[in-house]
This record gives C-alpha cells, sequence and structure tokens, in this order.
C-alpha cells in the first residue's frame, strides 16, 4: 500500500506582544495575603511544571474574572480535545504561539488541509502577582482570538493591525482582563499605580475598552513611519483612524515596538514565510504539469489541473509581489 508524503509548511507567530509585568513602574511591594504571597518567585524548581501551575490556577481562581478566565480557557482546551495542562508551558518569555501547519500531498498541491495549534507559555522568571497577570492575559489571547488564515487572498495588513490591537481576544481586551484580576487581587496602591489607570473610566468605574483602544493606537515618533507602511500595504489611514503619534505606552516585547507597528513587522514576517512556501507549491504543480499524463488522467483533468496552476500563479504574483519570495 502506498504511502502519502504530505509537506508541511509550519510558521509560528506570537499572538501576545507584551508581557504583562511591563505594565508597572517602579519597585512592586504588595501585602502579603495568608494565601498567596505575590512577592516570592511563582515557579519553583522543587515542584514539576504541572505543580506549579496548579498553584497559580488555584491563586487565580480568587477572584472572579481570574475564575472565569480559568474556566473559559479549559472550555476551549476541551473542544480540541485537550486538558487546560496540556496547553501550557513555562519559557524565558510570556506569549501565547499559534503554528499554523498547512498540508498537501507532494502529488497533488492542490488538496489543502489546515491545521491551528495553540500553546501558552509564562516566563518562570516572574513574581507571583505578574505571573497571575501574564497567566490572565495570555490565556485571554487563547481563549478569545479571532483565528486566521494567512493564506486566505482576503487576508491584509489592516485587518491583522485590528484583529491584534482591538480585536476579540486582542491585545486591548486580553490587557483589560489584565486589569480586571490586578484590581481583584490588589485594589490599592498596586492597581492606582499601574499603567491600567490609562484605561480606567471613572464615569463607569472600570476599564474601558475605547480608553484601551485609544491608548494601544498611539505609536509616538513611529507615526510617520506607520503611514508609508499604510500606504506601501495599500491601507487607508481612514480604516484605522485611532492611529495618532501621542506618546506610546504599550510596546511589543516581541519587536520592542508599538503595537500597531510591531504589527507591521508581524504580518511582513508572516507574508514572507508564506510566499516561500506557496512558491515552494507552485513549484511542485509545475512539475506535475510537467510530467507525461497518466494514463487514467482525463483531458477534463488535465486542464482542470492546468487552470489550477493559473489561477494559484495569478493569486501568487497579485499577493506577493511586495514580500521577499527568494529561496
Amino acid at each position: 500500500m502506498h504511502k502519502s508524503t504530505y509537506t508541511y509548511f509550519t510558521f509560528f507567530f506570537s499572538l501576545a506582544f507584551i508581557a504583562s509585568s511591563t505594565a508597572f513602574a517602579g519597585p512592586k511591594v504588595f501585602d502579603i495575603d495568608e494565601a498567596i504571597n505575590f512577592n516570592e518567585a511563582w515557579y519553583k524548581k522543587s515542584l514539576t511544571e504541572e505543580e506549579n501551575f496548579r498553584n497559580l490556577i488555584k491563586g487565580l481562581k480568587t477572584v472572579p474574572t481570574g475564575a472565569k478566565v480559568i474556566s473559559k480557557a479549559s472550555e476551549k482546551a476541551a473542544q480540541h480535545g485537550l486538558t487546560l495542562f496540556d496547553i501550557l508551558a513555562t519559557g524565558e518569555g510570556s506569549l501565547t504561539d499559534t503554528t499554523l501547519v498547512r498540508r498537501f500531498q507532494a502529488s497533488n498541491p492542490t488538496n489543502v488541509v489546515y491545521e491551528t495549534k495553540s500553546k501558552v507559555y509564562l516566563s518562570r522568571h516572574l513574581k507571583t502577582l505578574d505571573a497571575l497577570l501574564d497567566f490572565a492575559h495570555e490565556l485571554t489571547h487563547f481563549t478569545y482570538r479571532e483565528p486566521f488564515n494567512p493564506y486566505d487572498s482576503r487576508f491584509h495588513l489592516k485587518d491583522f493591525i485590528k484583529s491584534t490591537v482591538e480585536g476579540r481576544g486582542g491585545e486591548v481586551d486580553a490587557f483589560m482582563v489584565e486589569c480586571k484580576v490586578l484590581k481583584e487581587l490588589s485594589p490599592g496602591e498596586a492597581f492606582n499605580r499601574s499603567s491600567c489607570q490609562k484605561v480606567f473610566d471613572t464615569k463607569i468605574g472600570g476599564v474601558s475598552k475605547e480608553l484601551g483602544i485609544q491608548e494601544f493606537y498611539k505609536v509616538g515618533d513611529h507615526f510617520k513611519d506607520l503611514q508609508l507602511d499604510f500606504k506601501k500595504y495599500s491601507v487607508n489611514e481612514e480604516d484605522i483612524p485611532q492611529a495618532s503619534n501621542g506618546n506610546a505606552l504599550f510596546i511589543s516585547s516581541a519587536w520592542g515596538l508599538p503595537y500597531p507597528v510591531a504589527a507591521v513587522k508581524e504580518y511582513v514576517n508572516i507574508m514572507d514565510r508564506v510566499c516561500k512556501n506557496d512558491k515552494n507549491r507552485i513549484s511542485l504543480m509545475q512539475e506535475r504539469l510537467g510530467r507525461t499524463p497518466a494514463s487514467s488522467e482525463s483531458s477534463l483533468e488535465i486542464n482542470k489541473n492546468a487552470q489550477d496552476f493559473r489561477l494559484m500563479f495569478e493569486d501568487f504574483k497579485s499577493r506577493c509581489q511586495r514580500f521577499a519570495i527568494s529561496n
């Protein structure tokens, strides 16, 4: 029996650009609860990774927003036949890592199957309070972030920026959850000294998504470069009217840039890899068309393969002319 050979094209992109601990300035001194010592390291080498996460989950469940985050993330993992612990790991930094795998048989490059997998990494170097906030932040990305397919011809920079910053489960949503958890865990000095004050609306007595969007679109001195990128990648400034040259408080830890600017860099990085992968796929189709047709192939099948190739090649040219496509 012939075993099918699949070609895998995998790329990784972080859906979380910022570590929660960057939201605070100065030394962190908190009242120590009997059950949770906010100042001690959350990760203990004497415990297993799962035991460390169990302790953190226990701490997050002590407040309403944290309990909801854990419940929803567990439900999301269960939808894929996994437990919450299956999608958790420690690392050097905190991020949600999503991998899109595109599979197809080398003998039939037009038949494509996509699979997306996500993993939440939490920095093992954080103190307990920062770890709780990072954990809530990343689980929000994992649970609510809308999936996207960069191989889709409709994958556009403006949508990627909006999804990253203000979309469901994006950076603003994750930061709002983080702030709610902080206010519930430590409503006094810690909350008042945090960047959460920037998105706190006294009129509603809570964090505001509208204020969050305003803050996250501030790019400071990068505004002119962002405008040039908009022009280069056919984004109308009216599509993202909130972008401004205001002082950028929220910076991507992955790129060291304000979020909208970092999203442009991430988009280009993704599309470079997508276009290289599509170039390889087109080469496989070209080889297939160049071979002598099998006796079982009808003229209709041969014509369809040629048409598929032409459509794919035209799509490749229109989408990838601005991106690196060399091997």
